[in-house]
């Protein structure tokens, strides 16, 4: 997964404020930043490109953030935010709702809408940006805080905290070709979570959506099983064909391609990997859920534009060029 370590920490100690404010800027556009603790401002953003998600762990002193009117569009205005507190704590106002985040809560909050954030103690961050696009057709509760460990809040909630505070913990060591796999299981995860809140409220939850994202989170998990099949998904959500064929109606690809996008994707991944750089086109197609070699090769040329055995040359090429400079 793509990785990128920012940090005040190279920086003369006048100069760090302003070195934060464009830091953030620089990935959440240009909130109000103000640093509330005295001494010189150290703080980092690790950076990370997981699948179609942006994950962000972020250590600081205490700061307050404020996006109001005055801030104008953001980039990351196409996300909703979710945040899990890892340490420290937080206060996240929105909406007239006050949320306070302990070690393990989170929040999932529509960053559009002016809100403020204050860390009053130095804390760490797990900030997640989730396009707007995973979560379309819920109709969502936000602000949003799942608080591990409170009456109110239970099953999946607890799940999913658990869930992101391991993922923090183990984002730098995850190898490459794991990130579709892990935004699947956190869009999914977050979208049973909520529909179970809708659920216990009473109010109508849109099925066919959280169905849709079940579904990606399971071909995800499964892609590399050969027997991976639309009726293999059916008897594991146990629902009909039918219905998972009408589920995926308005997609511009149905579900059986999903599945075959999904594995060509992998061996993309994998092609590109300097690990596999010995390893035959017909070893890494197998690996992920193809029978046939000839049938991958012709499928990956029809998506790409190249056949696999030269996607894996132009990569090694590329990388033997980079580590020339």
């Amino acid at each position: 997964m793509n990785h990128t370590l920012t940090s005040t920490g190279r920086v003369h100690a006048a100069e760090r404020a302003e070195t934060w404010g464009l830091i953030n800027a620089q990935y959440f556009g240009r909130l109000r930043v103000a640093n509330l603790d005295e001494g010189p401002l150290d703080a980092s953003i690790d950076a990370y490109e997981v699948g179609q998600l942006r994950m962000y762990r972020i250590e600081a002193p205490a700061h307050h953030v404020v996006r109001d009117a005055a801030c104008g569009e953001l980039p990351s205005d196409d996300f909703y935010k979710l945040v899990l507190q890892v340490a420290g704590q937080g206060v996240v106002e929105q909406q007239q709702r006050r949320v306070v985040l302990d070690p393990g809560h989170w929040i999932l909050y529509d960053p559009r809408i002016p809100y403020s954030i204050t860390n009053p103690k130095r804390c760490s961050l797990l900030v997640t940006q989730v396009p707007r696009s995973a979560l379309a057709g819920l109709r969502l509760p936000v602000p949003h805080a799942g608080e591990m460990g409170t009456h109110n809040i239970a099953g999946l909630h607890g799940v999913f905290g658990s869930y992101l505070q391991a993922l923090s913990e183990q984002l730098q060591k995850l190898p490459d070709g794991v990130g579709h796999t892990v935004s699947e299981s956190v869009v999914g995860l977050l979208a049973s979570t909520l529909a179970e809140s809708l659920q216990r409220s009473g109010a109508p939850m849109p099925l066919p959506s959280v169905m849709k994202m079940r579904v990606r989170q399971y071909v995800q998990t499964h892609v590399a099983d050969p027997d991976l099949s639309i009726q293999r998904i059916a008897e594991a959500l146990r629902c009909s064909k039918r219905y998972l064929h009408r589920v995926f109606e308005d997609d511009e690809c149905g579900l059986e391609r999903h599945i075959w996008a999904a594995r060509l994707d992998r061996c993309r991944s994998a092609l590109a990997d300097q690990t596999n750089e010995g390893r035959s086109v017909a070893d890494i197609a197998f690996d992920w859920g193809f029978k046939s070699s000839a049938h991958f090769c012709r499928l990956f040329k029809q998506e790409y534009g190249l056949t696999p055995r030269a996607f894996q040359l132009q990569a090694a090429q590329e990388r033997h060029r980079s580590m020339a400079h």
